[in-house]
């Protein structure tokens, strides 16, 4: 009965999504929207409704932009592009947020996207490979974002980049096999912005901000966009208090000569009894794993803590040198300093919910520094255009911190009573901080994109070098060894066909250089760095246009080095590099206009994933925590300019834990909401309500061997003033 719901499901989501190209076409010869471009009646000379608001394009419904910022490229056509993009736009920022998992909701409106942990931090899957924060680009600069949840109030749109590819978004010390997420900040608009805000999340967490934004000097040379919130309360979660104060300042300048822009950001977090999963024991005892509680339960203790701050700036410019060429500079600088940490690490037991936890608490300090600079220019030879990009650049990144070496131990609980409320505080010494960990990581890129004069034929060629250094330090400053130095040379490449402006087919092959990965505790290698590897990945796909909808299907492959336990005779394990990890899989994204008054957004990604190792209890076996399938779903109905309402549903299939030994359910959810434009006096305003998991459903969300509780029903109200 499970397998046949669950492909109900599936097939439900699958079929709303894709059918939209028949109601698109049937549609086709509707009004238009008066922001859309009319068309022909004749279905052959129809094209995409595409909306430009402030100069960006967007395809209609305006929940995605029409181009990319695809790093070192720059901003490229989503029809011409021979890269795999999708860029958010900030209504649907807006629109999809959800107060209890803040911005890891919005990206998993991208169908190979997979929200991974809880609402406390940004950690999701690109088509099944892990990606954190710390991997995200603000303004294209790598590494300039925090591993815990950051508010989302600066940001204008997100970039998804599909697949790995350092060459396209510069040297990192983090990467993703996946793909990329890079967050844009808001810049200021022609006409002035003053927006103040009031929310509430239950249970009981209010959150102002404030949005202003101004330009001048001639021509609107000049502009700064301002953005504030202030976050304070309980979250929907018992016993988690979320307080965070955040301002972001955008300056920028254009002219027909240049461009520049500049970002900085401060933040203040104090997370009190923040949720975290379990890890579900290598001994663990039952036949399955057991059934999730209600979403509102907490495993941490109120005195679980996370108190830090954050730094971020960001610097863009680019020099018109002549008619062919220019330079361009990035740079950025980032910092977190947590002077309060909390660990508390628990193991589950077995079937009845049983588990138990240590603790640990500590400082940690972390700082990442960015630069690169290159040139951008074109060419002809012969009938063929060449987009030329050069660049090196190279990033600096500083870990440490002063964790106490022992842990405190001896606390049992049970899931389905969560905090007892009466374990204590533990204490540890502590003493002032120091960066024991320090990497470089260098490189160099050279990009062309070649393209016949009717552009239906673009080529990317490129190829990229990168040279990763990493030393680690004693506490007292001195240096203690070099733990690693490789060089590796990675290409890029691919083409996009446009046979017309509704049909387009791509190709693309790309790599990523990795450094390898710092062996953890409870390891006999414990601190051994491994040796480097390449991701690999190859993909075709076509995207067509009906009526005005926009289509996206794609077939890819990709190949990684296998990290995996290797179990020793006196009952210790050593983690080592044993074969491959390879996921395959197909993916399908649809946006636009499915009839008047009618937006949609969705899409979903079939996976299939093997490891192959030389170890028998890996070979063959599906990797911990993937799900076989993803589907989601946002609709729209704009009953009028000032009403509209808004539906998403979200489908994560089945994994595994512990190299199938238990399987983790799926689950489906569902989010409603209303929006209404109304004024007050002459002031207009919006007001929001949104129901997030209307149904309530209680379902885990697994990474590797653990397992997170997935969030309960939350409720949201707001209203925006603009003044």
């Amino acid at each position: 009965m499970m397998v046949k719901r669950k492909k109900t499901v599936i097939a439900a989501i699958c079929m709303a999504v894709a059918s939209v190209g028949f109601v698109a076409e049937t549609n086709a010869s509707a009004p238009p929207q008066e922001t859309q471009e009319t068309s022909a009646p004749d279905l052959q000379n129809f094209h995409l409704a595409e909306i430009v608001v402030n100069g960006k394009r967007y395809i209609a419904g305006e929940y995605v932009r029409a181009t990319s910022n695809i790093g070192i490229l720059g901003e490229q056509d989503a029809m011409n592009s021979p890269i795999s993009t999708t860029t958010l736009s900030e209504k649907a920022i807006k629109s999809f947020l959800s107060s209890t998992e803040g911005l890891s909701k919005v990206l998993s409106l991208v169908p190979s996207i997979q929200k991974k942990a809880d609402g406390a931090v940004d950690e999701i899957y690109i088509r099944g490979f892990a990606e954190d924060g710390r991997g995200f680009m603000i303004n294209g600069i790598p590494g300039m974002q925090a591993n815990t949840r950051q508010s989302s109030n600066y940001i204008d749109s997100v970039d998804v980049i599909e697949g790995p590819a350092t060459g396209i978004k510069g040297s990192s010390y983090k990467v993703a096999a996946g793909g990329t997420i890079n967050i844009n900040s808001k810049q200021a608009l022609d006409e002035p912005v003053n927006n103040i805000g009031l929310k509430w999340h239950s249970k009981g967490a209010f959150e102002e901000t404030v949005d202003i934004g101004r330009r001048f000097g001639e021509g609107n040379r000049y502009g700064i966009r301002i953005n504030a919130s202030n976050v304070n309360g309980e979250r929907s979660i018992k016993n988690w208090d979320l307080e965070q104060r955040n301002i972001y300042i955008n300056l920028d300048q254009k002219t027909d000569d240049s461009k520049t822009n500049l970002m900085v950001g401060y933040t203040y977090t104090d997370s009190q009894g923040r949720p975290y999963g379990l890890t579900v024991a290598s001994s663990y005892i039952g036949s399955a794993l057991p059934t999730a509680p209600d979403g509102d339960i907490n495993f941490n203790p109120v005195w679980r803590r996370d108190k830090h701050n954050n730094f971020v700036a960001t610097l863009n410019h680019e020099q018109k040198i002549n008619d062919h060429l220019s330079a361009f500079l990035n740079a950025g600088h980032f910092k977190q300093e947590f002077y309060h940490y909390t660990g508390f690490s628990k193991t589950l037991l077995n079937e009845a919910g049983d588990y138990t936890a240590t603790a640990n608490n500590g400082t940690l300090i972390e700082k990442r520094d960015y630069a690169q600079v290159g040139l951008r220019g074109d060419f002809k030879t012969g009938d063929l255009k060449h987009n030329y990009t050069l660049g090196v650049d190279r990033q600096w990144h500083y870990t440490g911190g002063a964790r106490d070496s022992h842990t405190e131990s001896g606390w049992n609980g049970n899931i389905y009573v969560g905090d007892p409320g009466n374990w204590p505080h533990p204490t540890f010494d502590q003493s002032d901080p120091c960066y024991t960990t320090r990497a470089r990581i260098s490189g160099w890129s050279v990009m062309d994109i070649i393209s016949t004069e009717d552009e239906k034929l673009n080529i990317l060629v490129g190829l990229n070098g990168k040279a990763i250094k990493k030393d680690s330090y004693n506490k007292d400053g001195s240096h203690n060894k070099n733990t690693g130095h490789y060089y590796d040379v990675s290409p890029s490449y691919g083409i996009n066909y446009t046979f017309d402006p509704t049909f387009a087919v791509y190709a693309n092959h790309t790599e990523e250089f990795v450094e390898g990965k710092i062996v953890g505790t409870g390891y006999t290698n414990t601190g051994e760095t491994l040796d480097p590897y390449k991701t690999k990945q190859n993909e075709i796909g076509m995207k067509f246009k009906t009526g005005n909808f926009f289509h996206k299907l794609s077939y890819f492959d990709i190949k990684q080095a296998n990290g995996v336990d290797r179990a020793n005779s006196d009952g210790t394990k050593t983690l080592v590099v044993d074969g491959e990890r390879r996921h395959k899989g197909v993916e399908y994204t649809a946006t636009g206009n499915i009839a008047e008054k009618w937006n949609l957004i969705g899409g979903f990604m079939h996976l299939d994933t093997e490891q192959k190792t030389s170890i028998t209890a890996t070979n063959g076996k599906r990797p911990n925590g993937i799900p076989d399938w993803i589907a989601n779903l946002g609709v729209e109905y704009e009953a009028s300019g000032a009403f509209s309402a808004l539906l998403r549903g979200n489908y994560v299939g089945t994994s595994y834990v512990l190299d199938e030994k238990y399987k983790v359910p799926s689950y489906f959810t569902m989010d409603v909401g209303v929006k209404y434009k109304t004024k007050m006096n002459s002031t207009p305003v919006t007001l929001n309500a949104m129901c997030y998991n209307v149904f309530d459903k209680n379902y885990w969300s697994a990474s590797s061997n653990n397992l997170f509780l997935g969030g309960p029903r939350t409720f949201m109200v707001s209203a925006e003033f603009e003044l």
